[in-house]
């Protein structure tokens, strides 16, 4: 790396910070493109004043030409569910935008920034006089698009600074349009000096409304209301419209607290009857509106008729405000690739059961067809690996007609087939994945398009950086050092995009001993599994296949290499016959006592049955473990705090233990001593250095006296937000008593961690 004394002196800043700071440099090693870790000591000012602070201070960072002034105009903030603001500005160099001059602040609960992006230019080798006016550049695009100036309907034109795919930069004009007749804008990059096209594509996207028109099979969008808010319509067509609007909008509700397609409320539009034999319904931005159009009965059916278009164009309207994808080549097949995977979320009840798009519409005379199918996307001819990607030929420009916009409808395979292995895992090019699940899935999805790949302009976001986005939203939601995040690597490793993760290992082991079970004995029988790679367990599966005539006899345990032992199932049932049963963290949460230790070693099972007169046989068990090869640590922090707690105050107290070792918890033991006459009274709670707020006590107990406990990630539910999370910081201990007479002491408290 190439780096001036201003440069050295912020990254020597950050790194007194916390020397655990990553820093990610461009290709020439001279401009830092990410920075995570912690960035900033905490605040409680609002994030837009966090996120201009740290600019401010690290100014530094960016190697900026003297001859250029900068300025940075705030563009949006997004605040998620988790409490994580995500604050973006947009660069003007000497006045003029810079496109995809995006520049991301991430802030976490505490107010401390914790990631930084930027896709700032620093340089300019060019005049910024302009060669060819702006009518000239209008004229060259219309010429281009065969159109004429009296059909444009309205236009947007400004003069910005654009740089191509190899990263050479252009003065040029940005001209949007749209045309009478047109539903969706046009946009022309024609390069200031040269007059050449640098760049064109369409805004149309091919939520939903309270408010629904028919077209009357014409262009006119408008020409009559149909429905607005609860009404109902003999127009079957219209009332589908209507219903899956209202479906969509209370997904993105319920599930990621999302109002409207703003995240505002804003009236979600729709129109029915487009035109004559219409195959497609899209999105526009222009008139921030749905439309559809009712097929020709061969290709397609009426396409308000599917859950999952509807699904699909609404998250376009989503990402629209969002990620602000440009719609062609690889930008443009991402912005498919997230509409068809909240398509599918948004039609599945729960497990996901139906991966194909469209099935419901597209030729509606041919069972079984559909317009794309995520887990197998080479089924209806798209590419599911980098080495079948298509690719436009040296010098083409992405064209809706020609090439489908740089067949971002073809591409759109690829992390279509990233998305389907992240939830349901598989084999693929030779690599793992093990699936992470739906609802883990959609909330990383969510989380990546509309913060990590938000912006403050159009931008031409690629897989590789789709991938980063997912990747800084699992270290978010679940941590670095996590199955969570080996599957997201793993997953676009398998189509050809980034390097798998090594960390991370899938053991799987399975037994058939058919072993009879001694009737009415304590003792059982006892299987056992070998395992003999070494390494931390990050997460469990085990599958047993029991044949008996009364289950509630039976009790079967599962004892680790380390000699801890977890009950799976225990004499319940009744009579029903045989257990074939899968018990994992979510079923059994008593199995995360196993998690952070070593797998190497001997795993038992034991089977016991505890009545007479039924029998049965153990006939097969099996082991699926996640385990991460890491380095496994141990702290212990105790404080002898001595603190008073307040009679009747709600301010209560703090107690502080500060860490200042680094590492991801993989297990967690918080010890309490607390001397009080009547611990109904108390409230405990442990905030943590991400600011995790975890309730350990909350005013139970009635008139018993003191509490003397151990909470602990093995048996208390509270406490698994915690694992995965960053250990390091500030640990604070809030103690308050919320009645008067009694009266108490917060004698001591400790931290016991496994961490890696």
């Amino acid at each position: 790396m190439i780096l001036n004394d201003k440069q050295d002196q912020a990254v020597k800043k950050l790194q007194a910070l916390d020397k655990t700071n990553d820093f990610y440099w461009d290709e020439p090693g001279d401009t830092v493109r990410f920075i995570k870790g912690k960035l900033s000591k905490p605040s409680s000012e609002a994030a837009e004043v966090i996120a201009t602070v740290f600019l401010k201070d690290y100014a530094g960072l960016l190697d900026l030409h003297k001859d250029l002034s900068e300025s940075l105009e705030l563009s949006h903030t997004e605040k998620d569910k988790q409490g994580f603001s995500h604050v973006y500005f947009a660069q003007t160099l000497n006045g003029i935008p810079v496109l995809e001059g995006s520049t991301q602040v991430h802030i976490n609960p505490a107010g401390e920034v914790i990631a930084y992006k930027d896709y700032r230019l620093a340089a300019l080798d060019l005049s910024l006089q302009p060669r060819i006016t702006e009518q000239q550049a209008i004229e060259t695009a219309l010429q281009l698009s065969g159109k004429s100036l009296e059909a444009i309907a309205d236009k947007k034109v400004r003069l910005i600074l654009f740089r191509d795919e190899i990263k050479t930069v252009h003065l040029a004009w940005e001209i949007e349009w749209i045309l009478s007749q047109d539903m969706a804008s046009s946009l022309h990059i024609v390069d200031a000096h040269s007059g050449n096209i640098l760049l064109k594509h369409t805004r149309i996207r091919g939520v939903v409304s309270r408010l629904t028109y028919s077209a009357e099979n014409a262009a006119n969008l408008k020409a009559k209301l149909l429905l607005e808010g609860d009404q109902s319509s003999t127009d079957h067509i219209a009332q589908a419209a209507h219903d899956h609007a209202e479906m969509v909008y209370n997904y993105f509700l319920t599930t990621f607290q999302r109002d409207s397609y703003d995240a505002n409320g804003a009236d979600l539009v729709s129109s029915v009857h487009y035109k004559q034999n219409y195959n497609n319904a899209f999105w526009t931005d222009w008139y921030k509106q749905m439309v559809y159009g009712d097929g020709d009965g061969i290709r397609f059916a009426p396409l308000a008729l599917a859950l999952d278009v509807v699904g699909h164009e609404l998250t376009h309207a989503v990402s629209s405000r969002t990620a602000r994808f440009v719609y062609a080549e690889e930008a443009g097949a991402l912005d498919e690739s997230f509409a068809d995977f909240f398509g599918v979320m948004v039609s599945n009840e729960a497990e996901i059961t139906d991966w194909k798009m469209g099935e419901g519409v597209y030729t509606p005379f041919r069972s079984g067809d559909a317009l794309r199918d995520l887990s197998a996307p080479g089924k209806y001819g798209q590419p599911d690996h980098m080495d079948d990607f298509l690719a436009l030929d040296a010098g083409e420009q992405p064209d809706p007609d020609k090439n489908d916009n740089g067949y971002l409808h073809s591409n759109s395979g690829i992390p279509n087939k990233a998305a389907y292995l992240i939830v349901a895992g598989g084999t693929h090019h030779g690599i793992a994945v093990d699936g992470i699940g739906r609802d883990k899935a959609e909330q990383i999805f969510y989380l990546a398009m509309t913060s990590y790949l938000s912006s403050a302009t159009d931008s031409r976001w690629t897989f590789m950086q789709a991938r980063y986005a997912l990747l800084n939203a699992c270290r978010q939601i679940h941590g670095e050092h996590t199955s969570e995040y080996a599957a997201i690597k793993n997953a676009w490793a398998a189509v050809g995009v980034g390097e798998p993760d090594e960390a991370f290992s899938i053991i799987q082991q399975d037994t058939s001993p058919y072993q009879a079970i001694p009737d009415n004995q304590a003792a059982g029988v006892k299987s056992v599994l070998h395992i003999a790679d070494a390494g931390l367990l990050k997460n469990i599966h085990i599958g047993i296949d029991i044949e008996h005539s009364y289950i509630g006899d039976l009790r079967v345990m599962l004892t680790s290499p380390l000699n801890e032992s977890v009950v799976l199932h225990d004499r319940v049932g009744g009579s029903s016959d045989n257990l074939l049963a899968i018990y994992n963290l979510d079923s059994t949460p008593h199995l995360n006592a196993f998690m952070g230790d070593n797998v190497q070693g001997d795993w038992m099972l034991s089977v016991s049955d505890h009545a007479d007169m039924d029998t049965g046989k153990l006939v097969f068990w099996e082991l699926e473990l996640s385990v991460a090869k890491a380095e496994k640590k141990v702290l212990s922090k105790q404080l002898a705090a001595n603190q008073v707690i307040p009679d009747n105050s709600s301010a209560g107290i703090d107690s502080l233990i500060d860490v200042s070792e680094s590492g991801s918890i993989v297990k967690l033991d918080i010890s309490l001593d607390i001397s009080h006459t009547w611990i109904g009274d108390l409230l405990v709670v442990l905030v943590s250095p991400s600011g995790v707020a975890v309730v350990l006590h909350d005013r139970t107990g009635r008139s018993r006296h003191d509490i003397k406990m151990t909470y602990s990630t093995s048996v208390d539910e509270t406490l698994l937000a915690l694992l995965g999370t960053e250990i390091m910081g500030s640990w604070r201990l809030h103690v308050s008593d919320s009645a008067s007479r009694d009266t108490g002491t917060l004698n001591a408290w400790g931290i016991d961690c496994v961490y890696e």
